[in-house]
């Protein structure tokens, strides 16, 4: 049974994001270890099939330990294994990778809808994405796209109704998301997760 590596940045907090992303690994037919990715070790690379980074509380900048640890695992794993990044993880995911990272005006939380780019629609974890469907926000950071002397393989694949990037790949194994397609909404958003997964697995 392939296995996934689940990296839980909510610390102490409490949070339903883990059962779900935990669910949707066992529907992938996935084995799953989480790690606490504020207080204690991370995953080795290699050691996994996929490697999952949940939202969490904190802020993509800080200057403590738990930051620094990720956003130098974060491109290690993703030479050789995929990696799917939410929330929090998406941030720092993004700021390893160059992107810039700025503090919202006003958080957003709640739902709004989100609008693929050209490049997303040929994309295979967006396939099953429309315009303006409905996805979870909870967050008070944006992600900004690079400029384009930068991108090289990395590309935004949808932006947010605020304008920043939603999606984004940044190159074949790496892509992850502002918002968060393990809570259940309306539209189609949680198809995101679950085709990352099956081609993450071999389920395709």
């Amino acid at each position: 049974m392939p296995k996934v590596a689940i990296v839980d940045l909510h610390g102490t907090a409490s949070n339903t994001a883990i059962p779900a992303l935990s669910s949707h690994v066992a529907a992938a037919q996935g084995e799953i270890e989480i790690f606490d990715g504020i207080n204690g070790r991370l995953p080795r690379a290699r050691k996994f099939d996929a490697y999952l980074l949940s939202g969490g509380p904190l802020a993509p900048d800080a200057q403590q330990p738990w930051r620094v640890r990720l956003q130098a695992a974060t491109p290690e794993w993703t030479r050789s294994r995929p990696v799917f990044a939410i929330g929090l993880g998406f941030e720092v995911m993004a700021a390893a990778h160059g992107w810039a990272v700025r503090p919202l005006d006003t958080p957003r939380n709640g739902i709004y809808p989100i609008t693929p780019s050209p490049a997303g629609w040929n994309d295979p974890v967006m396939v099953d994405l429309e315009n303006a469907t409905p996805v979870f926000e909870q967050r008070s950071w944006a992600v900004l796209p690079p400029p384009a002397a930068t991108r090289s393989k990395a590309v935004v694949l949808a932006y947010t109704s605020a304008g920043d990037v939603g999606v984004a790949r940044f190159g074949p194994n790496a892509v992850g998301t502002i918002f968060h397609p393990e809570a259940k909404t309306a539209g189609t958003a949680t198809t995101v997760l679950a085709r990352f997964l099956m081609g993450a697995l071999g389920n395709t």
